[in-house]
């Protein structure tokens, strides 16, 4: 995946779309509850945004007589919403609408019942409410209520609102409930959150500076320190324009819809940061894959393979070009290639069309090392990565390798290393050597002959070089020539033999490497690849 793009600024269809891709990165390693919460949010993003972006909702919430009816009444300038001590029985809000047009599927989204929906349209048409165009005001029910249904709407429509405004009075701005319950958590919703102080017609003035300063201390310790605290009285209409003001601004910016969303998306990334953990993954370089590639190439047996291949290659040398005499003698040892699977024929030579190895079955100790090796480089590169990525980075490496002999098996038998090709000095080298059992035998015909007509009582001259006769001549360059050929056709048989076994081992031990790569690397490279994703996508979702 491509890095993300470094910008200042974030766009909103950017900040989902990040989030999206971290949990698609994580996949099953996030709780089924959690990824549930981050595909709410997605889902309700792309829900809120379809509905209306010119309309914004704006909640009124608190406890029982915090006084919110009456500040719902003083803003929508009518008696909307019945005021009273003890609630009405309904679970249900109340919506006052400024604008209603396209307003109807966003209230059905909310769930408000179409006889709780109140038209403020006579009001605009006389123009006095022009600035309002596109409020949607909430009077919720209780937070504190007795009856749970109240409870559930609360906490419903908490999470589809675009803009909060909390109602507190002066005997309850404190409750642990509200503030864990309900405002501790909006503590990246600071941007759609307004704190109001109601009731402060039944404060001295000194009471009401104690009472905002008290509120701000506490709001502070909530993580709310940008959210500003109105103190108003809906009852005198002190302190009301503040408020109203505040609301004006959200509607005519109508950026309130998006800050929501941009809010519930940085919580959620967040959320599912500390939920999942930081950390950083270890070092998966070239050397930690040489140093794998090693381990598991000496506990496959590759060594014996390197080894057999020298040996086999040095029999089949001698066979062809020590004297033809004696090479009899060494086709009664096994070719140690019958060993890996290939098969020779009776002249030495190994068929072609089977000359391929394998590996030899891994003791129970080389099979351990093998996997303890891949363990390694698993933890190696897990690093000190979040408990669920670290076991997933551990549990790939372990995958593969209980993979990984098959894998190696499988490679090895389908590569031709080449070890039946004949080297030309081995033809040279036999010609010579029947040239020169053929002197030999020449000479040994010649002095048969001349030991017969002297039997025979036959004179049959017999030529000589330097005076010793030509037959007896042929007969000593013969053996000579085959036996110096043969002495150094065996040094040059060693010789290759080892450079034969060091080119095997060095087949083998790339041939290892790259199905380590391909079986063990690849996968683990894959995990950490996908974490680094879910970080930078986080990242992404989280930026301010």
């Amino acid at each position: 995946m491509k890095p993300w793009p470094r910008r200042d600024r974030v766009t909103l269809p950017e900040r989902v779309q990040a989030l999206e891709a971290a949990v698609a990165a994580a996949g099953p390693l996030l709780p089924g509850e959690l990824a549930d919460t981050v595909q709410a949010v997605v889902d309700r993003a792309g829900e809120r945004r379809q509905l209306s972006v010119d309309h914004t909702v704006v909640a009124l919430a608190g406890a029982t007589g915090s006084g919110k009816s009456s500040l719902f009444n003083r803003i929508a300038g009518m008696e909307v919403s019945r005021v009273g001590v003890r609630r009405p029985t309904t679970a249900d809000p109340l919506a006052c609408v400024w604008g209603t047009q396209g307003v109807v599927p966003l209230l059905d989204w909310l769930d408000v019942p179409p006889r709780h929906r109140v038209s403020r349209e006579s009001v605009l048409d006389s123009g006095a409410g022009d600035d309002l165009d596109g409020l949607v005001l909430l009077d919720l029910p209780d937070h504190d209520s007795t009856q749970q249904a109240h409870r559930d709407t609360v906490d419903r429509l908490v999470e589809q609102v675009d803009l909060f405004v909390w109602v507190l009075d002066p005997q309850k701005y404190a409750d642990a409930a509200l503030h864990e319950r309900y405002l501790r958590p909006l503590s990246s919703h600071q941007a759609v959150t307004v704190v109001v102080l109601n009731q402060i017609d039944r404060l001295a003035r000194t009471d009401i500076v104690e009472c905002v300063t008290d509120l701000r201390r506490r709001l502070d310790e909530d993580g709310l320190d940008d959210v500003p605290v109105v103190p108003l009285s809906a009852a005198t209409g002190e302190g009301i324009d503040t408020l109203i003001d505040l609301i004006r601004v959200a509607v005519t910016k109508r950026r309130a819809v998006d800050e929501r969303i941009e809010a519930d998306v940085r919580m959620t990334a967040e959320l599912v940061a500390s939920t999942v953990g930081s950390g950083s993954p270890g070092t998966v370089d070239r050397r930690a894959q040489t140093s794998l590639a090693t381990a598991v190439a000496d506990a496959s047996g590759a060594e014996v393979v390197a080894e057999a291949v020298g040996r086999s290659y040095l029999r089949r040398a001698r066979a062809a070009t020590g004297w033809p005499v004696t090479r009899w003698l060494g086709r009664l040892r096994r070719d140690p290639l019958d060993r890996l699977g290939v098969a020779a024929g009776r002249s030495g030579e190994v068929d072609a069309g089977v000359a391929r190895v394998a590996l030899p079955s891994p003791t129970p100790v080389q099979r351990a090392r093998s996997d303890a090796a891949v363990r390694s480089f698993g933890d190696t590169a897990a690093g000190d990565l979040p408990m669920a990525w670290r076991d997933e980075v551990r549990r790939a490496a372990a995958d593969a390798g209980a993979a990984l002999p098959a894998a190696l098996d499988k490679a090895v038998a389908a590569t031709d290393f080449g070890i039946t090709r004949r080297p030309r000095w081995w033809r040279l080298f036999n010609v010579l050597q029947w040239l020169a059992l053929l002197t030999a035998v020449a000479g040994i015909g010649w002095l048969l002959a001349l030991a017969a007509t002297e039997f025979l009582q036959f004179s049959v001259a017999s030529p000589a070089v330097a005076g010793i006769p030509v037959p007896t001549l042929l007969l000593a360059a013969g053996v000579v020539l085959g036996v110096f050929l043969g002495v150094v056709g065996l040094a040059a048989a060693r010789r290759g033999s080892r450079r034969r076994e060091a080119s095997m081992r060095r087949a083998l031990l790339d041939l290892v490497e790259k199905t380590v790569g391909e079986v063990v690397v690849a996968p683990v490279s894959a995990s950490l690849e996908r974490y680094k994703t879910f970080r930078s996508a986080l990242e992404r979702a989280q930026t301010r």
